[in-house]
């Protein structure tokens, strides 16, 4: 019996030591919400989805910290009933962000004043339930991206390692195009496909945002289950060969693309893409 007990007890070991290195290995999840905005203002809502998801497509460049991604999210307020309206309270925020698997939280907030934008941001531990670290500042509203950028540093580094350090420029590369590429991440956000590409598209033109804005374009597509399209978008990434970009990311994609398309369909698309990355070289 006595051996019996010392086995059970070397296997719970062994189980613990497991799970937390699997625990280890894993990247920190961070949840961002869509921001706040009072405001009866039509002509800056598209910055509630936008300014969240610009944060972040810069995170998820990291493979240190991973960003809970819209379809977990939806399936784990279906399962509690909820929806992203309903998060107002914080002991309901908190719960669904460990449901998620997040350890940090960030909210945010923005006004208009004048021709300024007065923005906010928090962070907060989602296993205590206590805001971390808060900041505030304000800036042109034809430059949003900068502002965000600025006040996500000033979070990371109150926090140390609980978020990812991004250069100043991993955010907010060149202000007109990103602007464009923030109208399409809120209409994208908000189901109005055909805004979302057409800004998208606008966005791809500038050299800096090719990439991202293509993988965007790509996701779009997929949302309308246009998986021509987007395997041509993606063919032309994977061509391109980003090093701002996750392979695999793109390369599950062209999977799942391809599940719905025939060998001749995806054999003319490659061509295509073969021909076009040719002619913006």
């Amino acid at each position: 019996m006595r051996h019996w007990t010392v086995q059970i007890r070397i296997f719970l070991v062994m189980a613990m030591a497991l799970q937390l290195a699997w625990a280890g290995n894993r990247p920190t999840r961070i949840w961002i919400l869509p921001f706040q905005h009072p405001q009866a203002d039509s002509s800056l809502d598209y910055l509630e989805e936008a300014l969240p998801a610009l944060l972040a497509v810069a995170i998820s460049r990291s493979d240190e910290y991973a960003v809970v991604d819209r379809q977990h999210l939806n399936q784990v307020l279906a399962e509690q009933s909820l929806t992203l309206e309903g998060l107002t309270s914080p002991d309901t925020r908190h719960r669904v962000g460990r449901l998620l698997g997040a350890t940090v939280m960030i909210t945010g907030s923005f006004v208009q004043r004048g021709h300024e934008l007065l923005m906010s941001m928090r962070a907060s531990d989602l296993e205590t339930g206590i805001i971390t670290a808060t900041a505030e500042a304000r800036g042109p509203t034809g430059q949003p991206g900068q502002l965000v950028s600025k006040l996500y540093r000033r979070l990371a580094g109150h926090l140390d390692r609980a978020l990812p350090n991004l250069a100043p420029d991993q955010i907010d590369e060149t202000p007109l195009a990103n602007l464009h590429f923030m109208k399409g991440l809120g209409h994208y956000h908000s189901a109005r496909y055909s805004h979302a590409l057409a800004e998208f598209m606008l966005a791809a033109e500038d050299k800096q945002l090719a990439d991202v804005s293509r993988l965007w374009l790509a996701n779009t597509y997929l949302a309308q289950q246009q998986y021509a399209h987007a395997y041509l978008e993606l063919s032309r990434l994977k061509r391109g060969g980003s090093s701002n970009l996750r392979e695999n990311e793109i390369a599950a994609k062209m999977r799942e693309c391809e599940k719905y398309l025939i060998p001749e369909d995806v054999k003319i698309i490659q061509e295509l893409a073969v021909r076009r990355t040719a002619a913006k070289e």
